[in-house]
């Protein structure tokens, strides 16, 4: 027990440390109405460890770009219709670097705009330590930065089973490529490049894997192409079943191929400046 006691003191007094309040932090009655997914479904896993200098300077009227250039993307799939809702798994040493530590979710909410409205901790104690509001605000970063907006497109929500060309595209599939293809369109952009890479499962051979993942890639340059997108600015790739996202062992059966889902992807990584 009294080890116990020590370790939650050890937590409370390390994450004092870190008191930096961002802007738009709201309080723990506030946070309780607000719906945070399960942590099991976070890409990371265990969390990331965060710059706290760049959670600091979180706050009100940041642009999502300028979000992702201080805590990196959502740890959580959130869609790729410009979502106003973003998910993190923080990770804080309660002792040594190295040692134990607890993981904390975090959200950022955006505006009509796409600029930051209000952050909320699920954890009370994280909440409690990041509460103090600064008084001398972080000067902003510039809205016109260079970034690369990644963006992952599950093969399976896309294309028909095992399909890769533009007739088997799916309703659901299109109306995905069609947003994607408005925010590389938009006025606010300044495109510079556009990187399409192709992905598959484990099953079936190499050479098999190889052609369908360049396949649904080309098919995606193809849709984007077609939508307005320059074609000399993009380059398609397929690396097979390479890379994966998670690994699903066994033989082939209806419940390993659902688990091998998200290694059936499309990546984009759309490079330019955004507003």
């Amino acid at each position: 027990m009294k080890t116990h006691q020590q370790l939650i003191s050890a937590t409370g007094l390390i994450l004092s440390l870190f008191a930096v309040g961002a802007q738009a932090q709201n309080t723990a009655q506030d946070s309780a109405a607000v719906r945070f997914p399960e942590l099991k479904y976070t890409y990371l896993k265990t969390g990331d460890f965060v710059n706290v200098d760049n959670l600091k300077n979180v706050g009100t009227g940041l642009h999502k770009d300028q979000v992702r250039r201080l805590l990196g993307n959502p740890h959580f799939s959130e869609g790729i219709g410009n979502p106003h809702v973003w998910n993190y798994a923080f990770n804080f040493y309660i002792g040594a670097a190295g040692g134990q530590y607890i993981t904390c979710q975090y959200q950022v909410q955006y505006d009509d705009k796409y600029r930051v409205k209000a952050t909320y901790w699920k954890d009370g104690q994280c909440e409690n330590a990041l509460s103090t509001k600064k008084t001398t605000p972080e000067p902003m970063i510039p809205v016109n930065i260079p970034v690369t907006l990644p963006v992952t497109l599950s093969a399976d929500g896309l294309f028909a089973f095992g399909r890769s060309d533009l007739n088997s595209l799916q309703v659901s599939g299109r109306a995905s490529l069609q947003q994607l293809a408005s925010k590389i369109n938009s006025s606010s952009a300044q495109l510079n490049s556009v990187s399409i890479v192709g992905y598959t499962d484990r099953f079936g051979s190499r050479a098999q894997n190889q052609a369908l993942s360049a396949a649904r890639a080309a098919s995606v340059k193809a849709y984007l192409v077609q939508q307005g997108v320059p074609a000399h600015l993009i380059q398609t790739e397929g690396r097979g079943a390479s890379n994966p996202v998670v690994n699903c062992p066994g033989a082939k059966t209806p419940q390993v191929i659902a688990c091998l889902m998200p290694n059936r992807r499309i990546e984009v990584f759309v490079k330019g400046e955004f507003k």
